[in-house]
Parts: structure tokens; sequence; C-alpha cells
């Protein structure tokens, strides 16, 4: 009874229930037979149980014509039963039959309690099979957010040493049927994959090649026995590694693991996507993988996953983008006299559905290309094809501001600091948020420094800079009400009354610490690890600023599924009581911050 039980808690729709509603059914459920020829429910009468089927077929008929056909695993009854009516057909048993039998007393409890197991009863045959899909995809992705690596997953790590001849380590290889190889070097290994062996065939006389450790690619990465997949997917799929070796706690290889092994127990193709975007010949090859993110971010997001992760993910796949289109629209000069930067919440690794086109592009000092202005407007209109929308405040490349030399920039850098006013203080928020994606990075890491130095010299600036937290008020008044601004009733904007406050406040502080991380998240991190606060604090800040993001996110997927713009409304009607009382708590802390952030840098005092 037990097993057969297991095999009914499997099937949609009992797999949408809960274990307490699993014990429930196995307490009260039955199992019966009936021998080939037994009407089980007559025309205009009414059902007492609902079947499913374990093992023979049952015929729905109307007179003499079939209508229906049951067979193992089918359930029959529940629209009836539903709604309280009798049977439209004659159910036959055509061959005998084992069923579960559950009363209707039950049935009809479960429905009320789970929405979507009583929805399935009345959903047609493409909602159910989408309803199957869902399930399946959503205990996959469960699965996989809490599977960590074993040795179930890994491939043999075949080692040699790094005075072996080439010839003998592939024989090795080859002979054990490894994935790779690795290197045991004096101070540490290295690998060698199949991109070293094509290297070692192209040029194995003209470089000499002999020993393995000439072609090894050394030091290695690797990640830690035990590790949650989903931080190996982002590191693989980030750096764009076929072959990670698994070390134990001492450092030593225990296995390999592969991305295609990785990719079995992940159902969203990130990965996919993005090696399509690294391999696409031309621009339309790029636009047509990134159109299919959206769809990535709404798997994890029903899945579960938290905002941060999905937001680190979609930050790889869209930075292999940015290269990509890079290397397809701008000139081959450019990569070395050039680099592109993202900005805004792009830069910061942050931006999960597309908002709106921030970007730059740095020159070196005296690079003036002929017609830069046309490919610049090719680039824009490229980001516009996919999907993003065009900054309201005109921070992209075809602004001139936002596309000029190094030395340029750097003057903008140094009237910032040294004579704030708004303008001013708003593009170095800006700036400071960039994140270079493509081209000569050296350029930005110049241009950085320089920002720092500056800010170092100027300590004065930073309440200027820090004031901002406070342009915007909470939406939580008095007695923790929400309150909603004219012309929203029942909506507040989370971004002006909660990520803006978090986000400016955690950009300021990390400014005074000379903290190069751009990330909100890893900024908060750094502000603990140089003792600005404490460990507590900066777990509660990231779950506060975690609660915001997805709450927003939960808002623009739905208003995306209506076909409205999304914006950064939240509807407080569509909340349940625990989500409400969750945004409360995290706006008071949002407001706690602020207050943090206004002490430390003494707004009061600040015009």
């Amino acid at each position: 009874m037990i097993a057969l039980l297991d095999k009914l808690k499997a099937d949609v729709p009992f797999s949408l229930l809960s274990e307490t509603q699993h014990q429930r059914i196995e307490d009260e459920a039955q199992i019966a037979y009936y021998p080939e020829g037994t009407c089980l429910v007559g025309k205009e009468k009414r059902f007492e149980v609902l079947y499913f089927i374990i093992k023979g077929v049952v015929e729905a008929r109307m007179g003499d014509e079939l209508l229906d056909l049951y067979h193992q695993d089918d359930t029959f009854g529940g629209v009836e039963l539903i709604e309280n009516q009798p049977s439209a057909y004659d159910y036959l048993v055509t061959e005998e039959l084992i069923c579960y039998e559950i009363p209707q007393a039950l049935f009809l409890e479960l429905c009320e309690a789970n929405r979507a197991f009583k929805e399935y009863f009345f959903g047609s045959v493409v909602e159910r099979i989408e309803m199957v899909k869902e399930h399946r995809e959503s205990a996959k992705m469960a699965e996989l957010m809490v599977a960590r690596i074993d040795d179930a997953l890994l491939h043999e790590a075949c080692i040699v040493e790094a005075d072996t001849p080439v010839v003998e380590a592939i024989a090795k290889l080859e002979e054990s049927r490894a994935v790779a190889l690795l290197v045991k070097n004096e101070t540490g290994y290295g690998i060698v994959t199949d991109t070293d062996l094509r290297k070692y065939i192209l040029h194995k006389e003209d470089q000499n090649l002999e020993v393995i450790s000439q072609i090894q690619t050394m030091p290695i990465i690797s990640v830690a026995e035990g590790e949650l997949l989903f931080n190996v997917l982002l590191l693989m799929t980030g750096r764009s590694i076929k072959h990670l070796p698994v070390v134990n706690d001492t450092g030593e290889p225990v296995g390999i693991l592969t991305l295609i092994d990785l990719l079995s127990y992940f159902s969203n193709q990130s990965h996919l996507i993005g090696t399509q975007i690294e391999k696409a010949q031309d621009i339309e090859g790029v636009i047509d993988a990134a159109k299919r993110i959206d769809v990535m971010i709404r798997t994890l997001h029903l899945k579960g996953v938290k905002s941060r992760y999905i937001a680190k993910l979609v930050s790889e796949i869209h930075k292999k983008m940015y290269a990509r289109l890079f290397t397809l629209i701008f000139p081959a000069e450019w990569k070395e006299k050039a680099t592109l930067l993202l900005l805004g919440s792009e830069g910061r690794g942050e931006q999960i559905l597309r908002t709106d086109q921030d970007n730059a592009i740095v020159f070196d000092a005296g690079f003036d290309p002929e017609g830069k202005e046309a490919y610049l407007q090719q680039f824009i209109e490229v980001l516009d094809e996919i999907g993003f929308p065009r900054c309201e405040g005109n921070v992209m490349v075809i602004n001139p501001n936002w596309a000029k030399d190094i030395e340029a920039y750097k003057a903008d850098i140094r009237t910032w600091v040294q004579i704030p006013d708004m303008e001013g203080l708003m593009d170095l928020a800006i700036f400071y948020d960039a994140y270079a994606v493509a081209g000569n990075k050296m350029l930005f890491l110049e241009l950085r420094d320089t920002l720092l130095n500056e800010v170092e010299k100027n300590h004065t600036f930073l309440p200027h800079f820090a004031k901002a937290v406070e342009s915007f008020e909470s939406p939580l008044g008095l007695f923790s009400r929400f309150i909603s601004e004219e012309g929203h009733k029942d909506e507040i904007d989370i971004k002006k009354g909660a990520l803006f406050a978090l986000v400016h406040g955690v950009r300021a502080l990390s400014l005074e610490h000379g903290i190069t991380k751009t990330n909100t998240t890893e900024r908060i991190k750094a502000l603990n690890n140089v003792g600005y606060m404490s460990k507590e604090d900066a777990k509660n800040l990231i779950e506060t600023l975690e609660v915001v993001m997805t709450f927003r996110l939960h808002a623009r997927l739905e208003k995306l599924e209506r076909g409205v713009v999304p914006d950064n409304y939240i509807a407080l009607g569509s909340l349940s009581k625990l989500e409400k009382d969750t945004l409360k708590e995290a706006l008071k802390m949002v407001e706690s911050f602020k207050k943090r952030v206004a002490y430390h840098f003494h707004l009061s005092m600040v015009s």
C-alpha cells in the first residue's frame, strides 16, 4: 500500500499536494478491485469517490458512443464531485480494474486547501501538459538549489607528473577514458584539455613541445567537495569552463566535473544562451539568444531562486552579450583603443529584467576614430531591438558626455569631486558603479584609480554625495501603514521607497572606504570586512535588499505577463498578509539604515 501511494504522490495532480495532505490520503483512501464489465457510475448517478487507476481500463460511454478512455495513472470524477453534479455518462470497466478510491469529503477538502490541485481538474489538455512540465521543472530546480557535488557526478581524475612526455600522457588519458588530464607540479596542479592538445598538435615542432607541463593551463580553477551546484554553475558560466577539477580540504583532486553533467541538473538553458551568444557570427544571432533571457528569468523566479542569484546569472550572460556586440559592431582597432562600460544596475550586476540602457565608452588619449557616431548609434539600436529601453537621462554612448577620451573623463572626475553640484554628484554615482565589459579595460582601471585618489584627497565631498539617500520618503507611515503617492492608490514605488536608499547608502559608504566592488551585496560584505559594520548587520542588510529586489521582480514579471510595461510600483492589494508583513519589516530596516548613513555623514549639517 505504501509503495503504491508513493507512486500516486509522484504524479500530477497529487504531486501538487503537501506531505500533510498526502498523509490524509494515505489514512483515508482505499484500494478497490472491479472485474471486467462492472458499471462504476451510471448516467445520472452521482460520484461518491475520486478514482485513480492503478491498473486496468475504464470507458466513458453515452449509449453506444465511446467518449473517453481512462488508463493507468488517470483520474476521473473530479469535476462531478467539485460541481456536485450527476454523471453525464456511464463509466464501464473494460479491463479488470485496480484503483484508489478517495472519499468525496476528503477530495473536496483537498480542493479547498490547494488551489492548484483543484484547478487541475478544470484545465484543458494543453494546460495540464504545461502543469506537468512546470512541476517537473520545479522538482529539478528544487533539487539543484540544495544539491551539492558528490562522487556520483565526478569523472575520475587522471593525474600525470609535470615531466611526463606528451605522447605518454595522452596515452594514459586514452587508457583511463578520462575527460581531461591533471598535471602535478611542485607548486600545484595544472590541467590539459582538448584545447591544449590542439595547441600541441599545431605547435609541437616550432615550440619544441615535449613534456605535458609545456601545454598545461596553470594554475587551475577548482572548487571544493560539497560545493553547491548552483554556485558551480555560476562559476562555469562566468569563466566559460567545460572541465572543473574538484579538490578535497587538502587541495588534492578527487575528480573532475564536466559542464554537460552539470547541465543535466539544470533546466533553464542559461549556459546554452551564453554559448549561443559567444558563438554568434552576426548581430542577429546575439539578438535571438538575448531575447530568451526573460524566459530563463521567469523560470528561475517561479522556482523560488533568490533574486540576487538570478541577477548574478543574468549579469554573466549580459556581459557575454555586450562583449560579443563590441566585437561584431566596432572596428578591430577599438579593442586596444577603447573600453565599453556598463553603468547603473547593469554595472552593479543587479539588473534582472531589462530596464533602461546605461552605458559609456572611454577612448584612449588622442584616439578619435572616424565615423564613431555611426558605430555608437548602431550599438544603441541593437540594444533597442533586444528590448532595452533608452535611458531617459541620455546616459548612453550616443551622448558625447559618455563617449570621450580618458583625459576628458579625468577632468570630469576632478570637477565632480572638487566642485560638487547636483548633476555632477549624479554623474559620479553613475560612474562609480561602472563595469568595463569589453575592449582595453586598463583605461577604466586608470579612471577608477583617479576617482578614488580624488575622493581620498577631498573627504569633505562625501556628505554631499551621501545626501541623496534622503531624497525619498518611506512609503511606511504611522502605525506601520502603507502610504501611496497621488495617482497610485494602493500602490507603492519600491525603488524610491526602499531600493534607492539601500543602493546609494551602501555606495556612499563604499566610496569612503575605497571599495572597488560594484555589486551592492558585495559592497556590503566588503564593508563588513573593513570593519565598518558587523557580520550580523551585513547579513540583515543583504536579506533586506533581497526582499526588496524580490518584491520588485515579482511585480515586474506579473505586469509583463499582463502585457503592461513593467515599472517599480507594487500593488498592495495583490499581497497576502504574510507578504505585507515581510515588506513592512524590510521598509523598517531601510529606514534604520538611512538613519545610520545620515548619522555617519552628519547629513543634518549638509544643506
